[in-house]
């Protein structure tokens, strides 16, 4: 099955663990691991095999989110020091004063105010995501055999004769439509120089 760039530019086929679970594998560099969209995955039930944004630590080779333990059941976040503050409404969490004569804080943080964290929406899919692409090499040999197929996939939808494209409409409705008629015509295109062809009054490919 060709690849299909979907509307968020990211792109989706089946994956080896979707051939036996009806999963699809979506495939996509840092740029398209956010929280947002990894929800929209996981609520399909599909699978991301997406690259993890870099985690940039407030101070050069200090502690980053991760180092921070968070209870979404509690509603706690505990920093490496061992302290531990609830998140507030607005999912975020601010140990101030604790930082004080914190012995960690050259660490942690250089405001005068101590270490505030703001918890993404979906916090613990970034923060699975990220383990999951540490733990082991499955993943990321996954991601590194199939992502230049779907980087050159995207390429074709989003590129003509070398040229970057303009959205042709106003209005997302037809330029949603103009998308899917394009990476259909391209997909077409690409499994005709497969082999497609009509035999017996159905469509075979070559394999």
């Amino acid at each position: 099955m060709a690849a299909e760039a979907t509307a968020e530019g990211t792109a989706a086929r089946p994956g080896d663990h979707g051939k036996a679970g009806g999963r699809l594998a979506w495939y996509g560099d840092s740029a398209y691991g956010t929280g947002d969209l990894r929800a929209v995955i996981a609520s399909a039930g599909h699978q991301a095999v997406i690259k993890p944004g870099p985690l940039l630590p407030a101070v050069e080779g200090g502690f980053t989110i991760d180092d921070f333990t968070v209870d979404a059941a509690g509603g706690t976040v505990t920093c490496p020091a061992g302290i531990t503050r609830h998140l507030t409404a607005r999912n975020a969490v601010i140990f101030g004063a604790a930082c004080r004569d914190c012995p960690l804080r050259q660490q942690c943080t250089t405001a005068q105010a101590g270490r505030t964290l703001h918890l993404h929406e979906h916090d613990g899919l970034l923060r699975a995501a990220r383990a999951d692409w540490a733990a082991g090499p499955g993943l990321r040999e996954d991601y590194s055999t199939h992502r230049p197929h779907v980087e050159r996939a995207i390429a074709q939808v989003a590129t003509w004769r070398g040229r970057r494209l303009k959205l042709r409409y106003r209005g997302v409705t037809k330029n949603h439509a103009w998308l899917k008629r394009r990476t259909a015509a391209l997909n077409l295109r690409n499994l005709l120089g497969k082999g497609l062809a009509r035999r017996d009054g159905a469509w075979v490919l070559a394999t």
